[in-house]
């Protein structure tokens, strides 16, 4: 989708900050999960955010840190150039060649999903000692309680079995369900199958990291396979975790848990 001026001309004010003029018009590609938008110019994507957008502004900062962290450590894109311009904050990166594992064909879902499963394994078999990133359940609950309390949840995106909840109504559910184990990794955060890029290799490159950090496994697992049944419905996402990835069973009250968590998100 083609920008209208202004933002056209906000886009083309950070790639002059970046020292990377000349590229292709900016096409809007839609709203990611730390940026206001996502415009790609070639091949190059720019997230920005508006400074006066508090929740927005801490993802993005977030989110360019944690993609240096992971650069050798993960596939991850390569920043470019993060940084404010005028009342605009704007991370710059690569983009990752291929396509969104969501919008794979069905000849290649099965492929694709197996990559994201490998590229998840991998991912969480990595030591957790030297993160900065911490996430861990006492961490990310209390985030989502200063979300409720701040406004800042959007109870009109809840799945069917919480639509019409408040978001207090819904929070007061959820910590009746807190699970007594953690089983803490490097999690991605937000797991769904947009935010990995599949090129036809055996693994998966990682996007929209902004909830990256120490967590427990099921907080990817779960919206893993919510995502997979909801895009590619055809393959049994289940019996492919079961066959690639470390894990002999798995829990159903904590996958519902961290799937019920994800909605303060």
């Amino acid at each position: 989708m083609a920008l209208n001026k202004g933002l056209r001309v906000r886009i083309e004010r950070m790639l002059a900050a970046a020292g990377l003029t000349g590229r292709e018009a900016p096409v809007l590609v839609g709203h990611g999960q730390s940026g206001d938008l996502v415009a790609r110019c070639g091949g190059v994507f720019v997230k920005v955010t508006h400074r006066s957008q508090t929740w927005n502004v801490r993802a993005l900062e977030r989110e360019a840190e944690v993609l240096r962290w992971l650069a050798g450590r993960a596939p991850v894109p390569t920043v470019l150039w993060f940084g404010p311009v005028a009342e605009d904050l704007a991370l710059v990166m690569e983009a990752a060649p291929g396509t969104a594992v969501s919008h794979v064909g069905e000849p290649q879902s099965e492929a694709a999903l197996v990559a994201t499963i490998r590229t998840l394994a991998a991912l969480h078999a990595a030591p957790i000692a030297d993160c900065p990133f911490d996430l861990r359940l006492s961490i990310k609950l209390a985030e989502a309680q200063a979300r409720v309390e701040g406004g800042a949840v959007d109870e009109s995106d809840f799945d069917t079995e919480r639509l019409g909840l408040t978001a207090q109504q819904a929070w007061d559910q959820l910590t009746t369900l807190i699970p007594v184990t953690e089983d803490p990794v490097l999690a991605h955060g937000d797991a769904s199958l947009p935010n990995f890029i599949w090129n036809g290799g055996a693994q998966a490159t990682l996007i929209d990291v902004g909830r990256f950090g120490i967590a427990d496994r099921y907080q990817d697992l779960s919206l893993f396979l919510r995502s997979a049944r909801r895009n590619h419905p055809q393959v049994d996402a289940v019996h492919l975790l079961a066959r690639h990835y470390p894990l002999a069973d798995l829990d159903q009250a904590r996958l519902d848990f961290y799937r019920f968590l994800d909605e303060f998100f």
